[in-house]
């Protein structure tokens, strides 16, 4: 039996939240991936691979002689470490489920209480999220989740398509070294079904999220998730994804199934085409979407 189909009989919305629980979630993607070195590595769920990836940076960071701000995680999502860093830990999660979106005001007080920490840490949180892109601070009117104007959003695409037809170009290299091609197949699986227009948006993004980690981790360059803007890209994806049609994701879908035919051929030239072209697609939808969906700075 398919687990991941809707069963007959069963409301969407029930489906949806049995297939994306987590003990599903973990279930589902407990397998080794290996690396192009052969050493085994586990695929991450979508929220753990980013929430990693930003663990990652403060590592290297470290390394190069920062203060030190790695947030140990367990696995039932507990934090340790600094009171900034538990905030910013907070944010960030909330982000990737959608409980904080673009515009929206973060209250003090909320995350003190939330949190059983003062204001001196919660504030120095905000000014290093402010410094990431992730939060906006304004004098007057406090902290905000960033929202993208339409150049910024423009200008992010193109660094992604940069990055994502190298991606792209790796993983179809290991694929055609006998890499892992399975798990680029389910990956896309997954993505596959959100042609249906009663899955939600939320959900289609965290599927697009796993979809790129797992063609990151197939390739085996270890310095690609931290280069990734992927925060950003994250917060581009909730800010904008309410504006597009199911036509339009319908034809995303399209796009993500040449890139995992060319990867799946291990053909690299080809995948890294396909993924150009579904950059300067987003480009282009982008473009014709409404003021209102952009921010404005004055």
């Amino acid at each position: 039996m398919n687990f991941r189909a809707p069963i007959s009989n069963c409301p969407m919305s029930m489906w949806h939240y049995i297939v994306h629980s987590p003990q599903v979630s973990v279930l589902a993607r407990r397998r080794e991936l290996r690396d192009t070195t052969g050493e085994p590595r586990k695929l991450l769920g979508p929220m753990e691979e980013v929430m990693a990836m930003q663990r990652k940076k403060r590592e290297m960071k470290t390394a190069a002689g920062g203060a030190s701000d790695v947030v140990p995680v367990s696995l039932n999502g507990d934090t340790a470490g600094s009171s900034p860093d538990r905030v910013i830990d907070t944010i960030h999660r909330g982000i990737l489920v959608g409980r904080y979106v673009p515009g929206q005001k973060l209250i003090e007080a909320d995350l003190t209480q939330s949190l059983g920490i003062s204001r001196g840490p919660v504030r120095e949180a905000l000014k290093r999220l402010d410094a990431e892109g992730v939060v906006e601070l304004t004098r007057h009117r406090g902290a905000y989740i960033r929202s993208l104007t339409r150049q910024e959003a423009l200008d992010i695409l193109e660094i992604l398509e940069v990055l994502t037809a190298l991606i792209a170009r790796l993983a179809a290299n290991a694929v055609a070294r006998d890499h892992n091609a399975e798990l680029v197949r389910e990956a896309f699986e997954w993505l596959e079904r959100f042609k249906d227009p009663a899955l939600e948006n939320l959900a289609f993004n965290e599927q697009r999220s796993h979809f790129y980690d797992t063609l990151i981790r197939i390739g085996g360059n270890s310095q690609l998730q931290s280069v990734m803007p992927m925060m950003r890209v994250h917060l581009l994806r909730l800010q904008l994804e309410s504006y597009f049609s199911l036509e339009d994701r319908r034809d995303r879908v399209d796009e993500y199934a040449s890139i995992t035919d060319a990867v799946l051929a291990g053909d690299a030239m080809r995948a890294q085409r396909a993924m150009r072209n579904h950059m300067r697609s987003m480009h282009q939808r982008i473009g014709r979407l409404p003021d209102q969906a952009f921010a404005r700075r004055t």
